[in-house]
């Protein structure tokens, strides 16, 4: 009976080796293989902290892991402890990065700071009490590097980190690297050359016609006007004899401004990252346009900007005149052709005003000067953050040539780059305001 046993069991043992055989090599080692899923999404145990806020939680992530690091104040005080949280999505790194770079944009939120490398981008931010840093790993890896991506059969696997830490005493790293008020970039003030080159209005942080500004641009003048970027159109005096700044927004602005702005506005959102930004020129630069001299005080800004090849001239051989025309009204199309380069960094595509109507959807985009389609396409990239959005709303007719006021044109640069990757003013008033508060706290500590 026993031998009957054991002959009973081999041809079970051998039908499965055959039936195993008949299967390709890959399908073997696979079935003997150890389960992927078995240390890919961290300890079985890993469970959320109760008070993880869930506006931070991403769609489609599975925890991976959770530790606590609590960490001493350089004032010996201790700190509020650190929660790192580990979490694997089969989404892309770009869409997770544009997941919370929406969130940090959102109502209360600040982002403090975004960096990227290689490897991973890393974005910081604050709402109130709650400090965040979110690193993102790319699918991207350095030579000879181990990739971040946990690969299961078919399906890639994207790993982040969420870490967080809630109290006021508290402080990320990256807060220490926002923009500041007390000392003006370093790059403004050494590029510009003599003072007798400034422009005789100088920028302002209120103006007495504020009230005048639509309501739905009030937001974006009133914010850079807090950073100082825009100059008054006249200082007319008041009842009592003192000069008052009247922005009048509802006039038009010249080109000339106009290029001052830009320039000006985007140094400001950048100051803390010397290389997004433009140079101004000095007086011993030759003059890219026969109308404005190195004398003229706008010549920094609109020399900086030729020089830079944002706008259209001799030097970028895209210009058939000579003049810049500073006193001429800026249009709606100049301003998309100097501001979208600004934006993208990049040379832009030569396109057709078909694509511009397919995408935009203006009824007169053949009237859209050849030059400028390029820049009206490209902007529909940045969405709702688009500079037209923030001209017109929600239009069907692009009216290329209609003049742009000056509420306008400060709507367009209240916010410089790429969505999800630039500055708005409302971002560094936020981080300048929050940066004031902590060194007040810090000064009354110290007299204490």
């Amino acid at each position: 009976m026993v031998v009957r046993r054991y002959f009973s069991v081999v041809p079970m043992g051998l039908m499965l080796l055959l039936s195993l055989t008949g299967c390709s090599g890959k399908a073997i080692e696979q079935a003997f293989s150890a389960d992927p899923n078995t240390n890919q999404w961290g300890s079985a145990a890993a469970k959320l902290p109760s008070e993880f806020p869930r506006e931070l939680r991403y769609p489609k992530a599975q925890l991976q892991t959770v530790s606590t690091e609590q960490n001493q104040a350089s004032q010996g005080t201790l700190q509020a402890p650190l929660q790192k949280t580990r979490w694997g999505t089969p989404d892309s790194s770009d869409e997770i990065q544009q997941f919370y770079r929406r969130l940090f944009r959102g109502e209360d939120w600040q982002l403090v700071d975004q960096k990227s490398t290689r490897s991973q981008t890393t974005l910081t931010a604050r709402k109130q009490t709650l400090q965040v840093e979110v690193t993102v790993e790319t699918s991207q890896t350095q030579s000879g590097g181990t990739s971040p991506i946990v690969v299961t059969p078919g399906k890639p696997l994207t790993v982040f980190q969420v870490d967080y830490r809630k109290g006021s005493d508290t402080q990320l790293k990256a807060t220490e690297q926002a923009p500041t008020t007390s000392s003006p970039s370093p790059e403004l003030e050494t590029e510009v050359g003599p003072q007798d080159n400034r422009p005789a209005l100088t920028a302002t942080s209120s103006f007495a016609d504020i009230e005048q500004v639509p309501a739905e641009l009030r937001p974006y003048v009133s914010d850079l006007a807090r950073l100082e970027v825009l100059t008054p159109n006249a200082t007319p005096n008041d009842d009592a004899g003192n000069p008052s700044a009247i922005f009048e927004p509802n006039q038009g602005i010249t080109r000339g401004t106009f290029a001052r702005w830009l320039v000006e506005s985007n140094n400001r959102l950048y100051r803390d990252r010397p290389t997004q930004q433009i140079r101004l020129a000095t007086t011993a630069a030759t003059p890219a346009f026969n109308d404005v001299t190195a004398s003229e005080p706008l010549f920094p800004y609109i020399q900086g900007l030729a020089e830079a090849g944002y706008i259209p001239s001799q030097l970028t051989g895209d210009s058939k005149e000579a003049a810049f025309k500073p006193q001429q009204p800026l249009t709606r199309e100049t301003l998309l052709t100097w501001k979208v380069p600004v934006d993208l960094r990049q040379i832009l595509p030569t396109t057709t005003a078909a694509k511009v109507q397919q995408v935009w959807g203006f009824k007169d985009s053949s009237r859209i000067a050849p030059e400028a389609l390029a820049a009206v396409l490209a902007d529909h990239k940045n969405g709702d953050l688009a500079n037209i959005r923030r001209l017109l709303g929600s239009a069907l007719l692009f009216q290329p040539q209609k003049a742009v006021t000056r509420a306008e044109a400060a709507a367009a640069l209240w916010f410089i780059g790429k969505e999800g990757e630039g500055f708005s003013a409302k971002d560094v008033v936020r981080a300048e305001r929050q940066t004031a508060g902590q060194a007040s706290e810090q000064t009354g500590q110290t007299s204490e």
